[in-house]
């Protein structure tokens, strides 16, 4: 990769404020401006938010990820108090402005061409946060860099949602490779950065993800996505990792192997999990066995159902991770296991117990409704209640709203039975004749469901 020369240009923080011409500012609300001046090595930005509206006593860091890289803070060249990352504001007028500095420590993806980087690290925000805080930012980047973002934007400018204040996503600043395009009619936006797949490759890949996850509903659940690809040099793994965020809009960064072809690429489960989360709400950490065994039952469905892979396949894929399950854990219940599982490892034992909920839930739906009512179709009509959900919920509501788009009240009880075991609970009578006919059933294939073929994907 080649290194980024030192740019020549002096970048100079200009005005309090951006005027975008597209903005959804309406009179008397609250609002923060910010100009977010990029290093040249990527390795920290100077901000300036400019408030007007509401009655800030501090600006703070989203989370702890940032805290620790904050370097000063001003209004009008006087330093400010710092406390633990928190930025006091004297009393004064309705409208001020405040520079601060900061450098991206801890976690990020970097080479010399660009950073991936949490906007953790470089937005802090008014607290209390004004009800209805309209914000916006505007970037001042190094000559010939690129930002990207899962925000919506109006030319230069980007219009932040309230949860990009509450929770990270992931932003790209440097040079790298960006694309759009719009599948099931969301539209896409992809940055790549390293060596390079090409990018009709990309594109046939996660359009085809996208596709899988839509094809639960008819309809993709959310209108906009934003995918960060990072190849990496693994030759026995096609995709080696995947992460979601939701800070603003989805954000999925994704680790594919430099070696993987197109078609193992689109035969992946990664990227259909990640997106598969998007069906749920975030949850507390005690309750991610649902949400992950949830989405982990999904990567195989979904992906048997639009011919990424053959029902065979998915069904030997769900028995091998319960076997992994099986062996896994630290004999505690699934509660303990998931909420301390980042700490002790206890993933398969987490994700597989919730695939095993998934499809017990799958089979007694369509056997209670003579197969009117699925898991899937219950997940559809479940999520319009926490569509726009800002703050993590917990299982309770999941399963309430699962029952109520069902019109059958066995969730609560079963998942009761799950978190408390210290055990492995398969699914009941899965190899029992009278479940035949729903499997087949959950692994058919519809035409046309999927609304891409192999050749339209490219």
């Amino acid at each position: 990769m080649a290194k980024l020369s030192t740019c020549g240009v002096v970048v100079v923080l200009i005005g309090c404020a951006h005027t975008p011409k597209a903005s959804p500012s309406q009179s008397g609300h609250a609002t923060a401006r910010y100009t977010v001046t990029i290093f040249d090595n990527w390795g920290g930005a100077r901000a300036r938010v400019c408030l007007e509206g509401g009655v800030a006593r501090e600006l703070v860091p989203i989370d702890g990820n940032g805290s620790n890289g904050l370097r000063g803070a001003w209004i009008e060249s006087d330093p400010l108090e710092i406390q633990h990352g928190r930025i006091a504001l004297p009393p004064s007028g309705p409208a001020r402005c405040i520079d601060y500095e900061t450098r991206f420590e801890g976690p990020t993806f970097r080479d010399s061409d660009a950073v991936v980087v949490s906007q953790s690290k470089w937005l802090w925000r008014p607290d209390p946060m004004p009800p209805g805080l309209e914000a916006s930012v505007r970037f001042v980047l190094p000559a010939g860099a690129k930002v990207s973002l899962p925000w919506p934007q109006s030319e230069s400018v980007y219009f932040l949602h309230e949860s990009a204040f509450l929770t990270s996503a992931y932003g790209v600043f440097g040079n790298f490779d960006r694309q759009g395009f719009a599948v099931a009619g969301t539209r896409i936006e992809v940055a790549r950065l390293g060596e390079l797949p090409p990018g009709e490759d990309v594109r046939r890949w996660l359009g085809r993800a996208v596709q899988a996850t839509a094809s639960l509903g008819g309809r993709f659940p959310s209108e906009r996505l934003h995918v960060v690809v990072i190849p990496v040099p693994a030759p026995h793994e096609r995709v080696v990792f995947g992460m979601l965020r939701r800070g603003g809009g989805p954000s999925v960064l994704l680790f594919p192997s430099l070696y993987a072809t197109v078609d193992e690429l689109e035969a992946d489960w990664v990227a259909v999990h990640e997106l598969s989360h998007l069906w749920l709400p975030r949850l507390y950490p005690e309750d991610r066995w649902l949400s992950e065994g949830i989405a982990t039952y999904l990567q195989e469905v979904l992906r048997a159902r639009c011919g990424l892979q053959s029902s065979e396949s998915a069904w030997q894929h769900l028995r091998d991770g319960f076997e992994r399950g099986e062996r896994a854990g630290t004999g505690r219940n699934l509660v303990s296991e998931s909420r301390d599982m980042n700490r002790t490892g206890a993933y398969y034992r987490v994700y597989w117990s919730g695939a095993a909920f998934a499809l017990q839930a799958d089979l007694q739906l369509r056997k209670s409704t003579n197969g009117t009512m699925t898991l899937l179709r219950a997940l559809n009509d479940a999520q319009d209640r926490w569509g726009s959900q800002i703050w993590p919920v917990d299982a309770s509501v999941v399963l309430r709203a699962l029952a109520d788009a069902s019109g059958e009240d066995f969730f609560g009880k079963l998942a009761e039975t799950y978190a408390a075991s210290s055990d492995f609970l398969r699914p009941m009578g899965l190899d029992s004749p009278e479940y035949e006919q729903a499997q087949a059933e959950i692994m058919f294939r519809r035409a046309g469901m999927c609304g891409v073929s192999a050749e339209s994907s490219r």
